[in-house]
């Protein structure tokens, strides 16, 4: 049986005091936990009957989450069809009707929402060309506002202001950006509606409630042909429905992120005050447990044959922090941490925002204590007097493995784990060069010249970085008997990643084009808030 005990921390060597204003509870660990293999997703616990057998559910996969599992990408969500569900769901060979999801258009020169910052990029690139210094920024600040401006339009105003209508059945990838562990069964189409009727006197340049609109999009279903009951839906909701109609043979939770990325997007720590508190940047360990324990009771409502519950990743590692200077030797954390875009030999202390190595250390310890609770979920699911067919998909296990100032290229820092638990890259993604990794994404004249796992704005994965996640879904499924052992195909993503295989030139490193654009939008904030005007 895999052990769920958390990992113990190392008295001999750092803190293990939480710092001052933690929660209570907070438990500080020293190294990260050990990942869990798709091998090892079912706890070691076996459930009879839990490959399956007989006719399959109508609906052979379904899934929940924010926005890594809704595909977004460069502040946008547009390629739908390149989320790692639809990977995972065209690897398995289900037809465009087997597995649905949302589709987001947009202008043509910047489509998705709210803002597809690989195309702004591009945009400037555009602009810029051939052009004179002072010339040329005049021209790249006009390409960014032109599309801003077309982008805001299109949404509030033009075709993409067009609620849905109904439809014969709720799309199968649920998933929509923003969305906290809560906000998965209190947060209804109702809200949703209610919030685009309202009317704002503060004026931004992003557009008004796009998560609402994101929303009305995802959650659109046979439902909102009948007012009284579109105004409860919620995203589990949807899921219940796909479970009446039919069944549903693997269902997906990958819910959490939101509730501690703000730290890392906003560089404050402020810890929630209860399971309804509001302001926070990171949920407390003892709020966190509340409402997984809400969800999963809907969830346990649902007709799903098994259910995968993801992890939540270490959001540190995360590329859109960038850690300032040298880490310490033996040290996973830098001292400091800023915003990716600002240099070491920038950076000031007294001027720019950080969050500090141990602010770090908390955040990761509080979402070890997240994925603990999860773990504990699965294991009570698996040894109950009834046990159900629940497993792990370890999201920060796989991000752990893929950390690259963290570990790849810190050896002194690597955990006890690391040896028998470091991730092999895919073949067709190691003979790319440079091989990609998870630093900022930076690319000149000449290509990329680092990154590719982690697209521009520093928090998503790039077409192949949700290949790989797609692979590590497609591995946990067939252990637990739901399709054979099969292989994401990498070298059509990687035709498919236009950062990859056709790289913007105006990102050097000194990052100017993603400094500019965030001194002008604050795009991070705008994808954490669905209420965002």
């Amino acid at each position: 049986m895999v052990p769920l005990a958390p990992p113990p921390g190392d008295g001999s060597s750092g803190q293990r005091v939480a710092p001052p204003g933690s929660p209570a509870g907070l438990e500080i660990r020293w190294e990260a936990p050990e990942p869990l293999l798709p091998e090892e997703s079912d706890l070691g616990i076996a459930v009879a009957g839990a490959g399956g057998g007989g006719a399959l559910p109508r609906h052979r996969l379904v899934t929940l989450g924010d926005s890594l599992t809704m595909g977004v990408k460069s502040f946008a969500i547009v390629d739908t069809g390149l989320s790692w569900p639809a990977i995972l769901a065209d690897t398995m060979g289900l037809g465009e009707n087997d597995f649905t999801y949302p589709r987001f258009s947009g202008p043509a020169d910047c489509p998705g929402l709210p803002l597809n910052l690989e195309a702004i990029v591009r945009g400037i690139d555009l602009a810029g060309a051939g052009s004179p210094v002072g010339v040329r920024q005049l021209r790249e600040a006009l390409a960014v506002t032109t599309a801003v401006s077309h982008v805001k339009s299109y949404w509030e105003h033009g075709p993409g202001s067009i609620p849905p209508g109904a439809s014969a059945s709720y799309h199968h990838n649920l998933a929509i950006y923003g969305w906290n562990v809560r906000d998965a069964y209190t947060y209804t189409v109702g809200d949703a509606l209610a919030a685009l009727a309202s009317r704002s006197t503060a004026f931004s340049p992003m557009v008004s409630h796009n998560g609402d609109r994101a929303m009305l999009r995802t959650l659109q279903g046979p439902s909102v042909a009948n007012p009284d009951a579109s105004g409860t839906t919620t995203m589990v909701d949807a899921a219940r429905w796909l479970g009446r109609d039919g069944g549903i043979d693997t269902l997906v939770v990958a819910l959490g992120s939101n509730n501690v990325l703000p730290s890392v997007v906003t560089l404050r720590l402020v810890w929630s005050s209860g399971p309804h508190s509001s302001g926070y940047t990171v949920s407390a360990p003892a709020d966190f447990e509340t409402d997984l324990g809400e969800l999963r009771d809907r969830i346990a409502e649902i007709d799903a044959r098994r259910v995968i519950w993801a992890t939540v990743p270490h959001v540190t590692v995360a590329p859109v922090a960038r850690g300032v200077g040298v880490k310490p030797s033996g040290s996973r954390y830098f001292t400091r941490y800023t915003h990716a875009w600002i240099t070491d030999a920038e950076f000031d202390p007294a001027v720019n925002p950080y969050l500090t190595g141990e602010q770090a250390r908390a955040i990761d310890s509080a979402i070890d204590q997240y994925n603990y609770s999860i773990k504990r979920l699965v294991y009570a699911a698996r040894t109950a007097e009834q046990p159900r067919d629940w497993l792990l998909l370890d999201m920060c296990g796989l991000l752990d493995r893929l950390a690259y100032r963290r570990y790849i290229d810190s050896p002194d820092s690597r955990p006890s784990w690391w040896d028998a638990k470091g991730y092999d890259l895919p073949t067709a993604l190691k003979m790319l060069t440079p091989r990609p990794d998870t630093r900022f994404f930076q690319s000149d004249a000449s290509g990329r010249t680092q990154g590719g796992l982690v697209a521009l704005d520093g928090m998503h994965p790039t077409t192949i970085g949700y290949g790989i996640l797609a692979q590590e879904a497609l591995a946990v499924m067939a252990h637990a008997g739901a399709t054979p052992p099969q292989q994401v195909d990498f070298a059509r993503l990687v035709s498919a990643d236009t950062l990859i295989s056709d790289a913007p030139r105006s990102l050097t490193d000194d990052l100017g084009a993603v400094r500019s654009i965030n001194e002008m939008i604050d795009i991070g904030l705008t994808l954490l808030g669905r209420r965002a005007v």
